[in-house]
């Protein structure tokens, strides 16, 4: 009996070793993306029906990010440009850009690449529909304030026009030669 023991142990311990030895291989060959952090969440969700344009892209990741130059987020709308506005910001677990108003309703592609601490450079992307759009900002003034603007100017130039002739009637009037009036005596 004790020489059947000892070998079930010895068995034993070898099938430990084996395991262990196979665990240290997947785990030692697993792909690099594993230790790449990943998109957790997002506003707008991927996917989502936005009824009105957003100010800002915030994405939140699995791993804390760091500020590096190569992190950025593009939000490309349905005519293929690029309403993000100046560098990306990172804090912590998050990501956002801000983005210029968007005028068209349709789909808009968001995509980023994000460094995260380890220095792992995760690229991703995803899409979602703007259902609302923010109203074009007027490429002109409108007429009513181009009335009203118009019509203070030519108050204006008329009371100079009154002003001007006003003074020159009194000059023209008034005799240079004759006597001055008692009341225009210097004292």
């Amino acid at each position: 009996m004790p020489r059947r023991f000892s070998r079930v142990r010895i068995r034993g311990g070898a099938a430990t070793l084996i395991a262990l030895l196979l665990a240290v291989l997947v785990v030692g060959t697993a792909p690099k993306s594993v230790a790449h952090t990943s998109l957790r969440s997002a506003d707008p969700a991927p996917g989502a029906r936005v009824d009105r344009p957003p100010m800002q892209v915030q994405l939140r990741l699995m791993k804390p990010s760091k500020p590096d130059s190569r992190t950025r987020i593009r939000v490309v709308g349905p005519s293929g440009v690029d309403l993000a506005k100046g560098p990306a910001t990172v804090t912590g677990l998050g990501v956002s850009q801000k983005v210029a108003p968007a005028h068209e309703v349709g789909v808009y592609v968001v995509s980023y690449v994000v460094v995260s601490i380890d220095k792992h450079v995760t690229r991703g992307g995803y899409d979602f529909l703007l259902t609302g759009a923010a109203p074009a900002a007027p490429s002109h003034i409108p007429v009513g304030q181009l009335v009203l603007v118009g019509g203070v100017f030519l108050i204006l130039v008329l009371v100079v026009t009154v002003g001007v002739q006003s003074r020159q009637r009194r000059a023209s009037t008034a005799d240079p030669s004759a006597p001055p009036r008692v009341d225009d005596r210097p004292e």
